[in-house]
């Protein structure tokens, strides 16, 4: 029974909605009188604007059977996609009869939503805003977190509240859209944004469906350097009987320096954002380093060690003779020694399996350092002969360039290159995630071009977006070919499931592609080719049906699809000789039928020469499929038993 329902449900994956090329009459020979014969007329009279026998046929159909679904079951095996709701709400705001089609649209909505649905009930109450005497405030924006801040993080977590009368229907953060289908008068948004060394604020614009904007702004500081260590003179003298060493010099920070450590002794700071030390060394303890250790509000640390005996060398050399050349106003030093860059990593630098890494070394020069820049940004410091420093970069996938340059007074320049390599987990990697092959578009209007360009930009957006792990439209033609297949038949669900195993895809995305002479819609659904049922479905709809259009529908149809599958990390509690238990459950959005990993985190890596950590590779254990869910844990079922016995309580998972 059960392969059978599946079955029924794969062979809707292609219906989404019955048409008829002309109005059937109820005493024809093929109306039968039931509820999906008036619901096909219904659709028929509103497409050929014929609202009143429109409106008679869809209110007929909704005594017959009252709730709007996906995949409703009409005869045998036959499915359709059934909305008399939203449809009877589409006639009556083409009637003018607004408040109805408020009423209806809403009805549908809460039975099933659909994106026609959506876009209807926001035209309906764009419509009723319309007829209002007075137009509504602006929106209001409210920003609960971060405060105005510094951060040193490389994303934010954005959290807000926007609310207006005029119901809000587009929210920007940073300029990145957060998703608003339905408009309401009160959205609660969180979103996690880029930030880079050039982000200073964080900018939330709201509108509502009258056009009326409103835009709130609160002013952040990135901060990811340690604070810098201004050396300014190493100098030997006299104490009584003693020769003594002293220090002096400066540690400056644009958030402020929490702690400072001189040679282990603890010195009160206050929060300043400069600080000037002088600190004496009995010479005959001068053979040890003399360590600076120095943290900023953020937590961005720096440590200088000095070798004194050679600083006393390098600060007290007598200089360089220089040319000198007189001109009419002033007089020219010829410096043409650049300073001495000394970073702790070597060229050898090991892999690294964190999105960041820390730079940090010293810059000397004999007469002043001007300035010092890590990939073309400049470091926060101020001049000096001797600055230690310190900053945390962004890493990407593969190799990473780092440089640091550095100018003295004279405006000598050097600079010093590494590479850093960065391996992503190998369980943590796209490629170990839901692999899913996007089938071609099932469309009713084969000679259209609109479901070919919308196919493209899909497919770039899935790859763009890194949720899943696409496999490439060339596997999928030579599967066709072998098989002996063409497009035209994967409209047969066993063929598309069978399609789907063959390329060992976890999932198929299918698609109708619906296209009417003002409106485009496509409904995806997400087939598991094991089970063969259907793991979610969502649609998106336009009455533009420009490119441009093509191409924003698309990208909110991925961003549909992929927020229906997060990527959520998570805890063995529990487990037996076939099943995992986790701490993944209903509240973290996961779904039956969603595949797992079980990995374990191998011994921490860190750099041979700074000790700082530079991640954990990663250990495979086996893979899962979700069977139940509850509101705190999961359980999956082990898809390899034997490859999972060294599985242990305390393992990670993570959703494919």
């Amino acid at each position: 029974m059960k392969k059978m329902i599946s079955l029924a449900l794969a062979m809707s994956f292609f219906i989404s909605c019955t048409t008829l090329d002309s109005v059937v009459k109820e005493d024809s020979g093929t109306f039968r009188g039931k509820w999906y014969n008036y619901y096909d007329r219904g659709v028929v009279f509103s497409r050929e604007t014929d609202w009143a026998n429109a409106e008679q046929s869809l209110q007929k159909t909704i005594s017959m059977r009252q709730k709007d679904q996906r995949m409703a079951r009409t005869y045998g095996m036959h499915f359709i996609d059934y909305f008399p709701h939203r449809e009877l709400g589409i006639v009556y705001l083409n009637k003018g009869e607004i408040n109805d089609a408020i009423r209806e649209l809403e009805e549908s909505i809460s039975h099933e939503e659909s994106a026609k649905a959506v876009y209807y009930l926001n035209k309906a109450r764009q419509a009723q805003l319309l007829k209002l005497e007075t137009r509504p405030a602006s929106p209001e924006i409210k920003i609960h977190s971060p405060a105005a801040a510094a951060i040193n993080g490389f994303t934010l977590k954005v959290k807000g509240e926007v609310t207006g009368q005029g119901y809000i229907s587009k929210i920007l953060i940073n300029d990145i859209p957060y998703r608003v289908d339905l408009a309401r008068q009160a959205i609660e948004f969180e979103k996690v944004v880029p930030v880079n060394d050039d982000t200073k604020s964080i900018t939330v614009v709201s509108e509502d469906l009258l056009g009326a904007v409103s835009v709130k702004t609160i002013a952040i500081k990135v901060d990811r350097e340690g604070p810098a260590i201004n050396i300014f003179a190493i100098a030997s003298e006299e104490a009584g009987r003693k020769e003594v060493v002293r220090v002096t010099g400066e540690v400056n920070d644009g958030t402020g320096i929490r702690t400072l450590f001189l040679n282990g002794r603890q010195v009160e700071v206050n929060d300043a954002r400069a600080y000037e030390f002088n600190t004496v060394i009995d010479r005959k303890a001068a053979s040890l380093p003399l360590v600076i250790k120095t943290l900023d509000s953020l937590g961005n640390e720096t440590t200088a060690e000095l070798d004194i005996e050679k600083e006393l060398i390098a600060f007290n050399a007598r200089p360089e003779p220089v040319l000198l050349a007189l001109s009419a106003d002033d007089l020219f030093s010829f410096d043409k020694k650049p300073p001495v860059i000394n970073l702790k990593d070597g060229e050898d630098v090991p892999a690294v399996f964190i999105d960041k890494y820390f730079v940090e070394g010293e810059v000397f020069d004999d007469k002043q350092v001007e300035e010092i820049k890590i990939n073309g940004k400049d470091v926060e410091t101020k001049r000096g002969r001797k600055i230690f420093f310190s900053k945390v970069v962004g890493l990407n996938d593969g190799a990473n360039n780092i440089s640091v340059d550095a100018y003295d007074s004279a405006g000598n320049k050097s600079k010093a290159a590494f590479s850093v390599k960065r391996n992503i987990p190998s369980a943590l990697q796209v490629g170990s995630r839901m692999r899913m092959s996007v089938l071609p578009f099932e469309s009713k209007d084969q000679g259209s071009a609109l479901d070919v360009l919308a196919y493209e930009h899909l497919i770039g957006d899935f790859v763009e977006q890194k949720r899943f792990s696409i496999i490439e439209r060339t596997k999928l033609e030579q599967v066709l070919m072998e098989q002996k297949l063409t497009r035209e038949k994967l409209t047969d669900p066993k063929n598309s499931i069978q399609v789907g195993r063959l390329m060992t895809a976890d999932a198929i995305l299918v698609a109708s592609f619906n296209e009417t002479g003002n409106s485009i819609e496509f409904i995806a659904r997400v087939i598991n080719t094991e089970t063969s049922e259907v793991m979610e479905v969502k649609d998106v709809y336009s009455e533009d049906k420009s490119a441009a259009s093509v191409k924003l529908l698309m990208n909110g149809l991925a961003s549909k699809v992929a927020g229906s599958f997060p990527l959520i990390e998570g805890t063995i509690i529990k487990k037996d000789d076939k099943y995992i238990y986790t701490d993944i459950g209903a509240r973290m959005r996961v779904k039956k039928d969603m595949g797992i990993i079980a990995y374990r985190k191998g011994e921490e890596i860190r750099h041979p020469l700074t000790g700082k950590s530079l991640g954990w590779d990663t250990k495979k254990l086996g893979e899962g499929r979700i069977e139940e869910i509850q509101e705190d844990f999961s359980k999956a079922a082990l898809s390899d038993k034997a490859g999972a016995k060294d599985i242990r309580v305390m393992d990670m998972v993570i959703t494919k």
